[in-house]
């Protein structure tokens, strides 16, 4: 079996670029293969931060033989009125090497059918990789050199072989060859290697992990054994320091215990976001001194002195700034916000501040919260932003609401305050479990709802792959939070409308209708990304034209779950598209005709009328009972009856009926979208 073996080699990598880079290649080159006719097996890929490495364990040796039809001039073009050949025709014959009656005829054209001879696979992968390789996509690129090529680092090697065989080509100004590199440090000399099991073998020698998952479970046995308690061991953490090593060894190391006085989540942030180390606790749960860092390189000792002085560094500094913010209120930090912009056309942080508070205390109000509830939430909205003036915040941004949450605590507010606070820049992942949690997403959804409108009505939506104000995360955020409401959810739309009016109060110009289109938009593409587990035509239908019903996240759910039952019956489809496309026909020819409340039976005149009302005015809780109910009655409708009746007043009313029946289908869904 000829093996395909490519490992693009390169600087560094951003831990976040690694796997979706090596995947990504393997991705592409499956599909290209596959094209041409030479892909005999699935790739096989694995990258560290300074290598993607993709093998097909089998692909042929050859492209089979294959023939093409093309088309030539038209036989008015091709031949003149004695039968005699034009010059289109010989010139086509003249560009394609062949002669007059080398040609078939049909009854317009003239036709050649080319015999296209396979090409050596190696001859293939020569011409391919080199756009393939530059045309993997990251989140940001560079140029180096005075090479106009992008790509995430500079590529510094080459390795592609098929069949042990040099595959030759050059990206820019790098040749390919069959060596590679081991560790940067501890094996820098080049060695050669041929196929997948000699590459990782001789990388490993050469202290290289190669594959991803054996490189986590190192990580993870060792930062157990050497860490003084309890690790914590977050999977993003874990992650992250998987694709920042090549060859991990965890070491231990301690900071001064006076600086356990700091809120926890200062030291957790410093830690595990700013250095990449997993905080210890002990047996009872509390953070101890201790960390555990994977080091990439370096002898042990030297790097645990290295990571204790620098987050002894990091750690001076945020007790600095906490002293400072101790000696001010979260009423001193908020009337700070005065100072800060929040966008040129939508004024301060303190601004928003007030209408966050209104935002919040009307979704409260909207849910039947308790009064003090909804108090809770409007003093959640109004103090939301004000740590961003504090010391604390300034020199660690991550730790935006934590730190507020930490403050409103102390200051003895609420734990619904507190909470919400702390939690508003997250993303629920579980359904709310007290009255808490329901304050916290009430925040939540008024932060991204307030920033929506706000730049959408200025006209700001995301282009492309660029999103600098992250609204597509903001609809995100609002889709997941309402999956994990477990009583009455808020309707977005109604809070979209209150937030224009809140903006419109302080004087600010927003253009609501290009706002609702642009959301809709954001809201259609969001679910298409989210819901990738639903068939693409299920999609289709259960999404509406109408904008506000796309701000409904427990609606299109429902009607997806739903379609997706009833499109696995073929009657009952068969069956709902009918009054659908009838009325759809009779809306173009300028039919006139009512809804349910427009129908009188007895014109309509017949008895399939009667009975497909009384169905329609007596719908069971059970939506799915209730549109399987309607198969008979439609069919037996409209198979009995001539819908398009010549007397304008039955038709009136019978057409009525089936719009009727359309509106009640279109409810769950748009059924003549689905396919097959």
């Amino acid at each position: 079996m000829p093996e395909f073996l490519l490992e693009v080699g390169c600087e560094e990598l951003p831990a976040s670029f690694v796997e979706k880079a090596y995947t990504d290649l393997a991705a592409a080159l499956s599909k290209e293969l596959d094209a041409l006719g030479i892909k005999n097996s699935e790739p096989v890929a694995m990258g560290t931060p300074r290598r993607l490495i993709v093998s097909f364990p089998d692909l042929k040796s050859r492209q089979e033989d294959s023939t093409k039809e093309q088309r030539g001039p038209s036989l008015s073009a091709a031949y003149g009125p004695d039968g005699s050949p034009t010059g289109a025709l010989l010139g086509f014959c003249k560009s394609q090497g062949i002669t007059v009656d080398d040609l078939r005829k049909d009854d317009q054209y003239v036709w050649l059918t080319k015999h296209i001879p396979g090409q050596d696979t190696a001859d293939v992968l020569s011409a391919i990789l080199p756009g393939i390789i530059l045309g993997l996509n990251f989140e940001k690129s560079m140029r180096w050199g005075s090479s106009k090529t992008r790509f995430a680092r500079p590529i510094r090697w080459v390795l592609a072989a098929f069949n042990e065989n040099l595959v030759p080509f050059s990206v820019e100004d790098v040749p390919s060859s069959l060596l590679s590199h081991g560790h940067r440090f501890y094996a820098p000399t080049a060695f050669e290697a041929k196929t997948l099991e000699g590459l990782t073998t001789k990388l490993r020698n050469a202290f290289v992990e190669p594959v991803m998952e054996m490189r986590k479970e190192k990580i993870l046995k060792q930062t157990i054994a050497v860490a003084n308690g309890a690790p914590e061991i977050s999977d993003d953490l874990l992650d992250e320091n998987t694709f920042l090593c090549e060859w991990p060894t965890a070491i231990s190391g301690t900071f001064p215990e006076s600086y356990l006085e700091l809120p926890e989540p200062v030291l957790i942030t410093a830690m595990a976001k700013h250095e990449r180390m997993f905080p210890v606790r002990d047996a009872s749960g509390k953070l101890t001194n201790s960390f555990v860092f994977i080091r990439n390189s370096g002898e042990d000792e030297t790097v645990a002195r290295g990571c204790e002085w620098v987050l002894g560094a990091r750690f001076n500094d945020a007790r600095f700034f906490y002293e400072q913010d101790q000696k001010h209120t979260l009423d001193d930090f908020l009337a700070k916000t005065n100072d800060m912009l929040f966008q040129a056309q939508l004024g301060t942080v303190r601004q928003r501040a007030d209408r966050l508070s209104n935002l919040c205390a009307q979704i409260a109000k909207s849910i039947l919260c308790t009064e003090e509830e909804q108090s809770w939430s409007a003093k959640a909205g109004l103090y939301a932003k004000a740590d961003l003036a504090t010391g604390l915040v300034s020199e660690l941004s991550s730790l935006q609401g934590v730190i507020g949450g930490e403050y409103a605590s102390r200051q003895g507010m609420s734990s619904a305050i507190a909470t919400a606070l702390s939690q508003q820049y997250r993303t629920p992942s579980k359904p709310q479990s007290s009255p808490d949690d329901k304050i916290a997403m009430i925040l939540i959804i008024a932060d991204q709802i307030d920033k929506l409108v706000g730049y959408l009505g200025l006209g700001l939506e995301p282009s492309g792959s660029s999103d600098p104000f992250g609204l597509r995360k903001a609809v995100t955020t609002l889709i997941r939070t309402a999956e994990q409401w477990e009583t009455r959810a808020p309707t977005y739309s109604e809070a979209i409308d209150f937030a224009v009016g809140l903006y419109a109060d302080q004087g600010f110009q927003i253009d609501s209708a290009k706002a609702e289109k642009a959301l809709a938009s954001i809201f259609k593409s969001r679910y298409e990304a989210l819901y990738d587990n639903f068939r693409y035509d299920v999609l289709n239908a259960a999404l509406p034209d109408d904008p506000k019903a796309l701000s409904k996240p427990r609606y299109i759910l429902w009607r997806l779950q739903l379609i997706e039952k009833l499109s696995k019956n073929d009657l009952f489809v068969q069956t709902a598209t009918r009054p659908i496309n009838i009325i759809s026909a009779a809306s173009k020819k300028g039919e006139s005709f009512g809804n349910r409340e427009n129908v009188d039976v007895e014109k309509a005149q017949t008895p399939d009328a009667a009975v497909l009302q009384q169905l329609l005015n007596t719908y069971e809780a059970d939506y799915e009972k209730s549109m399987l109910s309607l198969i008979g009655p439609i069919n037996a409708f409209f198979d009995n009856n001539m819908i398009m009746d010549e007397d304008p007043t039955i038709r009136y009313h019978r057409l009525s009926l089936a719009n009727a029946a359309a509106e009640a289908i279109l409810d769950v869904g748009d059924f003549t979208k689905l396919e097959g």
